[in-house]
Order: C-alpha cells, then sequence, then structure tokens
C-alpha cells in the first residue's frame, strides 16, 4: 500500500478542518498551509476572532489538534476506499524551535504507524476470534511478529509559525 502522500487542497486547512472535524467549535485559530515545510507552515493565530482573550492562550495544544487532524485527513479522509489505515499512532521525535526574518516557528517530527485497514481488520480478528489472546494456546509472540510484519512506518515534518504566541 501505497504510504500517504502530501495533502494538496484549493481549500485552506483551516475550512477543511473545520468542515471534518467537530472540535473546538469554529475550527482552530489557524491560517497558512498543511505545514509540510517552513514556506507552508501553518500559522497559529493567538489574536484570531475565534480566540477569547480572557482566557490563557494554548498555543502548543493547537499544535498537536492540528498534528491529528492531518495525519487522519492524510490517512483516512483524503484517501479512496479499500487505502485508509487504522491502528494509527503517532509519537513525537524531534521538536525544535527556529528564528527566521523576525518570524518563530516550531518544527514538530513524529513518527506515524498504522496498518492497512484489511490488515487491522485480520489482526483484530486473530486477536478477539475464540482461540484469540484469552486462549490458553494463543501465541502472542508468533502475532506481535505477524503485528510488526504488517505495520507502517514512516517520518512527517510538521511546521508551525508560533510568532503571535511565542515568549
Amino acid at each position: 500500500m501505497q504510504l500517504p502522500y502530501p495533502i494538496k487542497t484549493e481549500e485552506s486547512p483551516r475550512e477543511i478542518l473545520a468542515t471534518d472535524f467537530n472540535s473546538p467549535p469554529g475550527g482552530l485559530p489557524i491560517r497558512g498551509g498543511w505545514g509540510y515545510s517552513q514556506e507552508d507552515a501553518c500559522v497559529i493565530d493567538k489574536n484570531d476572532p475565534l480566540v477569547d482573550p480572557s482566557l490563557p492562550f494554548n498555543g502548543v495544544g493547537v499544535e498537536y489538534i492540528f498534528v491529528e487532524q492531518r495525519i487522519y485527513e492524510e490517512m483516512i479522509i483524503f484517501r479512496p476506499e479499500g487505502e485508509r489505515f487504522s491502528g494509527i499512532e503517532w509519537e513525537l521525535q524531534m521538536k525544535s524551535t527556529v528564528r527566521k526574518e523576525g518570524r518563530i516557528f516550531d518544527n514538530l517530527v513524529f513518527e506515524i504507524t498504522a496498518f492497512s485497514d484489511e490488515d487491522w481488520e485480520e489482526l483484530r480478528a486473530e486477536f478477539e476470534e475464540p482461540n484469540g489472546y484469552e486462549h490458553p494456546a494463543f501465541d502472542s509472540e508468533a502475532h506481535e511478529r505477524k503485528r510488526q510484519e504488517k505495520m507502517v512506518r514512516f517520518t512527517r515534518e510538521f511546521w508551525f509559525d508560533i510568532t503571535s504566541f511565542f515568549g
């Protein structure tokens, strides 16, 4: 199965994510791009009309919501039926802050793991069937080896312009 490819859309990430995900209401306080590069950074905007200025602003929280939603867009929503992924997990591998031309950027690199829907269902069925994990004859080591063989692994970069809330 082909790895997820970068999202390219006419609509902004803000519009797409607000349509596809219900929280937070009204969408995320973002503008800019999908964050695949510094030039295409997702701009987190503390001064967005959605933001209640009487509350503390959690820009890092917005980063992590965006990361989750972009991963789901890449691996499920923007993929055709039969080419989608399940059991999706991600783990931060690296985070750095970059200053360039008066702007401040966060660069996050995540390792993403998942399974094709077909492999996920096969593994789930094997694990949950009557001779599955609760059965004394279930070979958990063999199941884990199969799981590792079928797992898809790759890294993804996420770039955020955090100038509005940094420091």
